[in-house]
């Protein structure tokens, strides 16, 4: 089932047309064009809409777009002044008496002073955003040649992220997938993949990149107004910008896309898109790729609404919805095929409103999901209803102190029916079954205050969430959270930060109910970012945590990033991290905890390696993405034994769950594109083409094992895909 993976090609055949971007910048610079960046000069934070203007020419002004990046015409040989401004920055001003041949790093310092436009900005970011570790953005998503143009895939390349596998699931700093907290404007998002039924086996992102902002990840304690995330958090924001109309339609291998977008009013902007996957011609290019995948394909769509209400407040509405389905043969042979398909839906919206001296932000989501599976004398349908609403009010007491308080509401349902084999190991459809069914359900009624202290270079937060009515069903817990931040200069800082979290997760209906997870952990970070035209960055971080449920263990972890510019067309990065877990402890009498212990990963990742490379040149854009690591812990099955209750047999196990080790994991992708515009009307055409796992390693995903459990088959993850496709835009 590890080619699963292949369907990352869904979402890359539609949002890469925007993977040369950079490539239209390089190819049109010339001798009289400026270029830099502006940033904030005490945190480093790229400024996005500050105006940058000549003083000689005031009608060419122009804005840093979301990389804090500005192109502005020159005049060579006349004498200008670079003038920048944004509001609660001091104004920059720079004489020039020719263009500089390297980019210009501007750093603006703050007035010090609070102003309402701050505070409208500040509405739409976490408290606690200056303990972030790192910020991704549209650009820096889809020109990451292992992204594939999908938010969550361009996390997994992050230092912090310790995926065991290749899957849009995310683990950060050594923790389960299900402990990072997934939000889209402020709402949970549950199970955030495609083919959710294949979590860890190389699913897609749900999320249009085309619709994002910015991606903000915390791979260490996720702040405290961020409900239900143990171990880190990924809070993604829709792009609220109005823009001007556009189409753009997809054509490749296995998709087929149109995106439309049109202002609305004159505040106002309505975004809208369809997307089908079929597999026929995917297939056709790489038949050994998908030999035990006989049929897979799904369509999804979404529609995107945003616009500013007042002065200062900004409304966003967004429905989504996913048909999918596909068809395995499982590696062990047999004439079964497991069958799955799946419908969804869901929709958030929120609001924000900024005053001089408060903010408020409300939010709402509702998600639905119908899900069916089959093979041979095994039926079930799973539905599952998720609900949330929350809101936050933020008072700002002077220019540095301010607190954030807020109540929740969080509701899952999940049911589950069907027909079950009575032996395990027996699946054919003539085989004896029994029908059941399982339910639960979970309610969270959660309050927090968090409040954040900037004294010069220092800057403190802490705070408490708690749950807001205890009952018998669902005793009292709490969560706290301290952070400390030291910024040594303007382009390097320390960030210490430490608490308590909790978290509540679903591994299986059928045996468990919502299980609380307790999450204790402490992580130190730094940051350097150097202001030269080289774009040099370094990035370090030792942490440590205790994770508690019917599950337990202890970790401790250690990373290092960097990455530089060469002659402004190559870009290279290398990360390097190692994971220690310690073996789960668990109740040895009690057979269910033994059962999940099995199940669950445990990430014990001795060494991880990762490494991007960028080239830009007049004939596009090459990437290509590396990573080397060990291989991942699992439990191999030892032989067999009677089953007395059934007559059939049970698999027998060693004592200690997650201590062997699969081999290790070894994988490179290509990408090339070429970006071409029309001049007269701004039209582009995008031509691209992707080589994934280019050597065919054969990257072992886990073992399965014959009916008698008397063989084991090595299953693998994705092997070598080629596929390639065209993206036009009209504007």
């Amino acid at each position: 089932m590890a080619f699963f993976s292949l369907l990352r090609a869904r979402r890359l055949l539609r949002s890469l047309a925007l993977l040369c971007l950079p490539v239209a910048v390089a190819t049109a610079q010339t001798s009289t064009t400026l270029r830099g960046t502006v940033a904030d000069q005490v945190t480093g934070e790229q400024l996005l809409g500050a105006t940058v203007r000549l003083a000689g020419q005031p009608s060419g002004a122009t804005a840093t777009d979301l990389d804090g990046a500005f192109a502005l015409p020159f005049v060579g040989g006349t004498p200008d002044t670079l003038v920048v401004s944004y509001v609660g920055y001091r104004p920059f001003r720079l004489v020039l008496q020719a263009a500089p041949t390297t980019p210009v790093a501007v750093r603006l310092v703050p007035t010090g002073s609070l102003t309402l436009a701050q505070v409208e900005v500040t509405a739409k970011r976490p408290i606690a955003e200056e303990f972030i570790v790192r910020e991704l953005d549209f650009l820096s998503i889809v020109t990451n040649p292992a992204a594939a143009a999908d938010p969550l895939l361009a996390v997994r390349t992050l230092p912090a992220a310790t995926t065991l596998d290749e899957s849009a699931s995310i683990s950060l700093r050594g923790s389960d997938p299900s402990q990072t907290g997934i939000y889209l404007n402020n709402v949970p998002i549950y199970d955030a993949v495609k083919f959710a039924q294949l979590t860890g086996i190389g699913t897609f992102g749900i999320f249009s990149v085309d619709l994002i902002k910015s991606v903000l990840v915390f791979p260490s304690n996720p702040p405290l107004e961020f409900g239900n995330a143990g171990a880190g958090l990924i809070s993604l924001s829709t792009d609220e910008r109005p823009r001007d109309k556009f189409v753009q339609a997809s054509l490749g291998l296995a998709n087929s896309g149109v995106l439309a977008g049109r202002p609305v009013g004159q505040r106002g902007m309505l975004k809208a898109y369809v997307n089908a996957q079929a597999g026929q011609l995917l297939r056709a290019v790489n038949p050994s790729s998908f030999r035990q995948l006989p049929q897979f394909g799904l369509v999804d769509g979404g529609v995107h609404y945003a616009t500013k209400i007042g002065e200062y407040g900004t409304l966003k509405a967004f429905g989504y919805g996913l048909s999918e389905r596909y068809a395995y043969r499982p590696v062990t042979g047999g004439p079964e095929t497991y069958h799955y398909r799946n419908l969804r839906g869901f929709y958030t919206l929120s609001y924000e409103q900024a005053w001089a001296h408060s903010d408020l932000a409300v939010s709402h989501g509702l998600s639905n999901r119908r899900a069916h599976d089959a093979l041979g004398n095994y039926r079930t349908t799973r539905r599952s209803s998720d609900y949330y609403a929350a809101i936050h009010y933020r008072r700002y007491w002077t220019a540095t102190l301010s607190t954030r308080a807020g109540l929740s509401y969080d509701e899952r349902r999940l049911h589950l029916a069907g027909q079950f084999p009575v032996r395990r190991d027996e699946l054919s459809a003539t085989a004896p079954t029994y029908a059941a069914a399982f339910g639960q359900g979970r309610t969270l009624w959660e309050a927090y205050q968090y409040t954040k202290l900037t004294r010069g270079a220092w800057v403190l937060g802490a705070g408490l969430r708690l749950n807001a009515l205890p009952r018998p069903a669902q005793v009292g817990y709490g969560s706290a959270q301290l952070n400390v931040r030291r910024n040594l200069n303007a382009h390097r800082f320390l960030n210490l930060s430490g608490g308590q979290y909790t978290s509540f997760t679903s591994p299986d209906p059928v045996y468990y109910g919502f299980l609380r997870t307790r999450i204790r952990q402490v992580a130190l970070d730094y940051s350097a970012v150097s202001s030269s035209a080289d774009g040099a960055t370094l990035t370090a971080a030792v942490y440590a945590k205790q994770e508690r449920s019917v599950l337990s263990t202890n970790l401790v972890g250690a990373e290092i990033f960097g990455q530089r510019t060469f002659l402004n067309r190559l870009r290279a990065d290398l990360a390097a991290a190692t994971v220690h877990a310690t073996p789960t402890r668990y109740d040895a009498t009690n057979p269910d905890a033994r059962a999940l212990a099995l199940t669950q990963r445990r990430y014990d990742v001795r060494f991880q390696l990762k490494s991007t490379l960028k080239f830009v040149s007049k004939w596009g854009e090459l990437g290509a993405f590396a990573q080397y690591r060990a291989g991942a812990p699992f439990t191999p099955v030892l032989g067999a034994a009677p089953d007395p209750t059934n007559g059939g047999v049970l698999p027998q196990y060693p004592a200690e769950v997650n201590a062997s080790y699969l081999p290790n994991y070894f994988r490179t992708d290509l990408t090339a594109s070429k970006f071409i515009r029309r001049q007269t009307n701004g039209n582009t055409l995008v031509l691209y083409a992707v080589c994934s796992n280019i050597f065919n390693t054969r990257n072992v995903s886990g073992y399965a094992y014959t009916p008698g459990y008397t063989q084991s088959v090595p299953e693998y993850f994705q092997r070598r895909l080629l596929y390639f496709g065209v993206v036009k835009t009209w504007q």
